[in-house]
């Protein structure tokens, strides 16, 4: 109850404030809860699911952290990638990609704030299946629930810019064998980013470990291209819904009952990738 009190107390009077957990410091402006969050629990924002999406990728894949990226889409400001890094896989480097302005600006200072501007590139841009321009609605109380499909009246808006997560790769030679991890928060668009990344899956099926937004997946007009792409490389899939994890074929994501959440979130989704189960 005291840090509750306290955190009504600093949000009336701080732009921002910041909280050390398990090591790591953020800042956040106040108006976000996620730092606040992290203050009252006293662990990481969505530390167990950044450990589950380790121990499974070591499972599943095998993964040699020795070198190689981390790919953090939808950084935020910055609580996956940072954490992951510093408390998973030292060796690695984090490429981040994150289109608010102000999360962007959070991210960049959360990265000195842990001795991490050395290990990361942050790209200022939104990931799609091509070049474009999108009106991006702000979650101002939870700036991880911006998004480009939950267009919801009265709140603001910024227009970001969207680009192939290929594109980007060729145009500064970076090699698809080099990615360890690919994680995913884009509240929805998911296909977009898949479908922008069809030369780096080719290469290099990475894990992935995505939220399961299944109202704007069939929405988008690209289900079909979408699952068409990640059948060729991966089989099945983990559905991660609290502390519960159900292994399924991929092919169910088409029967999986949608939910009446705006959304239509199950969960999140480990994918595995071919030849792993028979």
């Amino acid at each position: 109850m005291r840090k509750h009190l306290l955190l009504n107390e600093l949000g009336k009077f701080n732009t921002f404030v910041t909280c050390t957990v398990e090591g790591l410091s953020y800042i956040s402006p106040s108006a976000d809860m996620r730092v606040p969050h992290m203050f009252i629990s006293g662990t990481n924002w969505a530390s167990r699911d950044i450990r589950r999406f380790h121990a499974l990728a070591t499972q599943y894949y095998g993964v040699d952290d020795n070198s190689g990226y981390f790919l953090d889409l939808g950084a935020n400001i910055g609580t996956t990638g940072i954490y992951f890094i510093k408390k998973l896989a030292p060796n690695l480097k984090l490429l981040a990609f994150e289109p608010d302005a102000e999360n962007f600006k959070m991210l960049s200072v959360n990265l000195l704030l842990n001795d991490m501007e050395d290990k990361a590139t942050i790209v200022k841009c939104g990931l799609g299946n091509k070049f474009d321009e999108m009106t991006m609605y702000r979650d101002l109380g939870n700036p991880g629930h911006n998004s480009l499909v939950d267009k919801r009246n009265g709140i603001p808006t910024e227009t970001i810019k969207i680009m192939p997560l290929d594109a980007y790769f060729a145009e500064n030679n970076i090699a698809a064998q080099d990615v360890k991890y690919i994680w995913i928060d884009t509240e929805g668009f998911e296909p977009q980013v898949i479908l922008g990344a069809k030369n780096l899956l080719a290469e290099n099926p990475a894990p992935i470990f995505m939220e399961c937004n299944l109202n704007p997946w069939d929405n988008s007009g690209l289900f079909e291209d979408f699952m068409a792409l990640l059948t060729k490389y991966y089989t099945h899939f983990i559905l991660l819904k609290g502390r519960n994890e159900t292994l399924y074929p991929l092919e169910a994501l088409r029967t999986l009952e949608r939910p009446a959440n705006a959304l239509g979130q199950v969960g999140d989704i480990f994918l595995i990738k071919a030849g792993v189960i028979a």
